[in-house]
């Protein structure tokens, strides 16, 4: 609307004397007001002011003025139409005639009052539904029931239903005073979703980016206590491995694969715009049941906290982060309140977990005759040491090791509140969440953690400032055994009670080499507490300027204290002393700040819609880890206090600190709403380079063409709703590598002759180690059929990582290992990613939804001068991917009943020159398939995920020849999967797997085999049924009676059953670890 007008500061309510003696001489038939204007303009010198959304200039009028005075023109003018005027200097006002009081009675009783009700498709009413009068800012709401009033003109009047998620609606009054109407929900288009891409949303439709999205609804179906494996199964290009079935355990996470040879991989997680450290948290003894990585802080976050999780994975998306977001960007958005009244919502779930799959097993019988037979074949006699086989233990005795160890029921419990509300400037949203996880081992061990939450929103009443604050805190205490006991289930089946008549543990007069029970006093208790916290502040300078500053904080905090009393040791043991007693007391922590400035701009440019955005991140980021071995203590009982020890040692103290810098700017502009160009550009600064190779410059392109929307494809193609291919090249930095890399770093904790010393790092500094370089590319295609039931997503990326940071083997006589320096190695990732989702019913009652994505992600080493001459040659191969093993080509010999290896290079020994064959470890393909099934208030929902990979054998579960027993075996972990029975038992016999044989020399090449032979690598493909949901919805009628605006019941599934050929536990953790749980849940969740 053009608004012609002056800001008048002296207002004159009568016609100028001077103004009569104008006049004005003029005649035209059909002449508009805006030509009488300007004649009056020309003839008297006199400016006509006006509005011109007020004035009808459409309207004809018959011009006949000859010498008339101005004053009679204007009188004229304004008897035939509700029009006034009046003149100050030489300005003639023109503005409408207000109505009388007379009038507005009439038009009082002219209006028309509308009411109605809205449902959705199943015929329940919709609150909040946004109605509006067309072409005016007239707005209401419906209420609880879905009704509404509103008064309109006339008949003709157009009313606006709007709902997000839902198709609009427009209804003409004409005679109808009582509206019913039905909104459809919008599953399938793309114009109404949005992406976080972090410093920007954008909506799914114009996105140049590779972005992908799991929302709130997918994340709470799952019984997961790490929000990261919601991903499973739900993206492309996103591998998640979780490690083990323990509570808190930290997982691995690979966004389009590995770049770096040596470096770090894991991407940047952002939550709520305050970057999180994803760094797993070490324990006081370094490995233990966590790991050797420790506790995950991604399990501090409630996943039922999260609103959405978007991963960010191409240049276009990634490199406005910079070298950050070089192994990509996940953000984790938490749940804000989007309504005015108050609401209060309160869930429980109550489940229970256990071992899904079990290994076979020798029973006592069979093991009794694999021991027996492997001193056949030896040709040697039982030992006195041979408890098992000697009649020292029961020979009928049988312990299912498995039932015994891991075969518990873990009861877990996950109970939240919440509570929202505000007004039209002000939103608030409160929550509080328990969750308690057990833990299948004997004992009382588990998991619990309370999470606090709080977001509040506000804004002024001209809508120019705004501001959130986000505040997240939880605490989690873990108490666990160190050790997993997992690993004891290869114990001699006929192995005795770990407990006697008296609950006291069995060492059997030291017969009893180990006993697994005394594992579980070796106690770790750890408190952990996380605070997210971040207040952004939104000024609107002007219509299309915009200030926003982040300001973020991010703590996390843990205390451990780990035990191994006296009373876990046998007594028969060498190393049964006081001196054993041993706690170590750590503290870790993790500060970060952050503070990001943005200005942003909009405006028309060339016909279309231009968007700028320069901003600055600063980041500061504080480590510290301390640990102290205390011992001697004088009792077990005393050993959680400090005091008691009378010896104590630092085992680790470090501090560091990492800052950061950077300014980056994003132009983007759309032409048309279906062609889009978006540039970033990014200037990094890092602490972890020297002086001179501390700044460089990053950027990428994106691009966008919504071809669907040409008339070409409009005309010719109807059943195409949406068609768009877009494409991006970029490059970004990669700064993960350990702080103080290039200064000379020294070491505390050593001691001589009694005073503690400090020593230098193995490492020589490197001050001109620069950034590993990775460059991105992508073309990608999204199209849309019937009305967008049918969408399908692909894409082709290719990532080429150079300049590689690498470990230079120094000679023994620097006295040092090794130096990091920059290699002209190039690491390719390539791949393709499918993803669609099917519509394939829906109807008042029915709906159901299939999705399905993919990824075929392919690795390779591209170049790596002198490869052959380094150490790095036995672990990779120029054109292979990084994940290899080379191997020994295996088999068993036909005379003897023994492995045997290839000699390859034909020098008559055993060597790294005869492991020539190259195995693949990794996924050659993932991705999963969900469906959506819905019936009136029914849901039905379950995701699969599947893997064609390969992994490490069973072998790997043990060094020793099957056979071999006490005293030799390991820790008289003897017995073996049941697959050992198809071993060699005669000559001439053509089989896999050796003869039984208690040789220690037998077993020394047996631990050679079975981690670097081909026979150690094999396929550990699976598909596995990872949800199933069902819920029931109550009914809004029932519930509206007892002041329940919702209530649903659920029964979830988790980890339920796993199809697989691999020979093991899990063929994901493809160790002797505890699984991933499955787990069964019932749960009631009720809004007011």
């Amino acid at each position: 609307m053009k608004l012609i007008i002056v800001l008048l500061t002296t207002a004159i309510l009568q016609v100028s004397a001077s103004s009569f003696a104008q006049k004005l001489t003029y005649t035209q038939k059909g002449a508009t007001l805006k030509d009488l204007f300007k004649e009056i303009k020309r003839q008297t010198g006199y400016f006509v002011i006006y509005s011109v959304d007020k004035i009808d200039d459409s309207k004809k009028i018959n011009a006949h003025f000859n010498n008339t005075d101005l004053k009679d023109v204007l009188d004229d003018l304004v008897k035939h139409d509700v029009l006034n005027y009046s003149i100050i200097d030489k300005n003639i006002v023109i503005k409408p005639k207000a109505p009388s009081f007379l009038e507005k009675v009439v038009e009082r009783f002219r209006a028309i009052d509308i009411r109605g009700k809205v449902t959705d498709e199943q015929g329940l009413p919709m609150p909040r539904v946004s109605i509006r009068l067309k072409n005016t800012d007239k707005i209401t709401q419906t209420n609880d029931n879905g009704e509404f009033s509103i008064e309109v003109p006339d008949a003709k009047s157009i009313l606006q239903f709007s709902y997000l998620g839902y198709a609009s609606v427009e209804r003409i009054i004409e005679n109808n005073f009582f509206l019913n109407v039905t909104l459809i929900q919008e599953t399938n288009t793309l114009s109404s979703v949005e992406v976080n891409a972090g410093y920007y949303r954008v909506k799914d439709r114009d996105r140049t980016g590779s972005i992908s999205k799991v929302t709130a609804e997918t994340i709470e179906k799952q019984s997961i206590n790490n929000p990261i494996m919601a991903l499973v199964g739900t993206t492309t290009g996103v591998q998640v491995t979780q490690q083990s079935g323990v509570p808190g355990r930290n997982i691995n996470v690979q966004i389009r694969g590995k770049n770096s040879i040596t470096r770090g991989s894991e991407p940047l997680y952002i939550v709520d715009g305050v970057i999180f450290s994803s760094s797993p948290l070490p324990t006081g003894a370094g490995s233990n049941i966590l790991g050797a990585d420790g506790t995950s802080p991604l399990s501090m976050i409630n996943p039922a906290d999260i609103e959405s999780i978007e991963i960010l994975k191409d240049a276009d998306a990634t490199s406005i982060y910079g070298s950050r977001g070089a192994n990509g960007v996940v953000l984790i958005t938490t749940k804000r309140n989007k309504e005015e009244k108050i609401k209060v919502n309160a869930s429980i779930i109550k489940g229970i977990s256990e071992v899904g799959h079990t290994v076979k097993l020798l029973n006592t019988s069979q093991y009794l005759q694999m021991r027996k037979e492997a001193y056949k074949n030896d040709g040697l006699n039982i030992g006195t040491g041979d408890y098992d086989i000697n009649g020292t233990y029961s020979q009928e005795g049988y312990t299912d090791w498995q039932k015994e160890l891991i075969g518990g029921k873990a009861q877990n419990i996950n109970t939240s509140l919440n509570v929202s509300g505000g007004s039209k400037n002000m939103s608030y949203l409160f929550s509080g969440n328990f969750y308690d996880e057990g833990v299948v081992f004997p004992g009382n061990f588990g998991f619990n953690r309370v999470s606090l939450r709080s977001n509040i929103n506000i804004g002024s009443i001209a809508d120019r400032f705004s501001a959130s604050f986000v505040a997240n805190y939880s605490h989690s205490r873990s108490k666990l055994p160190t050790t997993d006991l997992t690993g004891y289930i290869l114990l001699a089946p006929n192995a005795p009670n770990p407990y006697d008549e008296f609950g006291r543990l069995t060492w059997m007069n030291n017969t009893v080499v180990v006993n697994p029970m005394s594992y579980l006093l070796n106690t770790s208790d750890s408190g952990t507490g996380n605070f997210v916290g971040n207040l952004t502040l939104n000024y609107n300078i002007s219509k299309k300027l915009t200030f926003k500053t982040s300001l973020g904080y991010s703590t996390i905090i843990k205390n451990e204290v780990q035990i191994n009393p006296l009373s876990a040791i046998s007594p028969f043991s060498t190393n049964y002393l006081a001196t054993r007693r041993i706690t170590y007391f750590t503290d870790v922590s993790n500060k970060n700040f952050i503070a990001e400035p943005i200005i942003s701009f909009i405006s028309k440019l060339f016909g279309g819609d231009f968007n700028a955005l320069v901003g600055m991140s600063l980041q500061d980021n504080h480590n510290n880890a301390r640990s102290i071995r205390a011992s001697n203590f004088t009792s077990d009982d005393l050993m959680e206090n400090i005091g008691s020890a009378s010896l104590l040692e630092t085992s680790q103290n470090g501090i560091s600190q990492y800052r950061y810098i950077a300014g980056f700017t994003r132009l983007n502009y759309s032409l048309n709403n279906k062609y889009f160009l978006n540039v970033t550009a990014r200037r990094d600064g890092s602490s972890r380079f020297g002086q001179d190779k501390q700044f460089a410059n990053f950027g990428a392109i994106g691009l966008a063409w919504i071809f669907s929307d040409e008339n070409l494809f409009k005309n010719n193609l109807s059943i195409l709703k949406f068609g768009k291919i877009r494409a991006s090249y970029g490059i970004t930095g990669n700064d993960q590598i350990s702080d103080y890399g290039y200064l000379q770093v020294w070491n505390t904790g050593s001691t001589y002759q009694g005073s503690p010393t400090v020593t230098p790092n193995f490492s020589a500094p490197n001050p001109d180690f620069s950034w590993e370089l990775t460059k991105k590319l992508e073309i990608g295609l999204q199209l849309g059929f019937y009305d967008n039931k049918l969408k399908l997503e692909t894409a082709f990326y290719r990532n080429r990582s150079s300049n590689q940071l690498l470990n230079k083997f120094l000679p023994l006589s620097t006295g040092l290992s090794a130096v990091v320096m920059n290699l002209p190695a190039t690491v390719q990732n390539t791949g393709w990613e499918f993803d669609s989702s099917f519509q394939l019913l829906k109807t008042n009652t029915w709906e159901w939804i299939t999705s399905v994505n993919l990824t075929l992600p392919k690795n390779k080493l591209l170049s790596y001068p002198n490869l052959d001459k380094s150490n790095d040659a036995i672990n990779y191969q120029i054109g292979e991917p990084l994940s290899i093993i080379k191997v020994f080509n295996v088999s068993v010999n036909p005379q003897t009943g023994l492995y045997e290896t290839e000699d390859y290079n034909k020098n008559g020994a055993r060597d790294n020159g005869d492991r020539y064959i190259v195995k693949f470890l990794g996924q050659n393909l993932y991705g999963g398939l969900s469906n959506k099934l819905s019936y009136k208030q029914f849901s039905l929902g379950l995701l699969l995920s599947f893997a064609k990979q390969n992994g490490r054998s069973y072998l790997l579960t043990s060094t020793q020849t099957p056979g071999v027993g006490f005293p030799t075996g390991s820790a008289s972990l003897s017995n073996r999967f049941t697959e050992v029975l198809n071993r060699w038992q005669q000559p001439n016999e053509i089989t896999s797997t050796q003869k039984f044989s208690t040789s220690s020399t037998n077993s020394s090449l047996f631990a050679t085999i079975s981690r670097n032979g081909n026979i150690s690598v094999v396929d550990a493909s699976f598909i596995r049924l990872r949800n199933i949901y069902l819920s029931y919805s109550l009914p809004k009628l029932f519930l509206s009676k007892v002041k329940i605006s919702s209530a649903e019941i659920t029964l979830q599934g988790q980890n339920i059953f796993t199809i697989t050929n691999y020979v093991g536990l899990d063929p994901e953790t493809q160790a002797l670890t505890l699984p991933p749980l499955r787990t069964i849940s019932l749960g009631l969740n009720v809004t007011f």
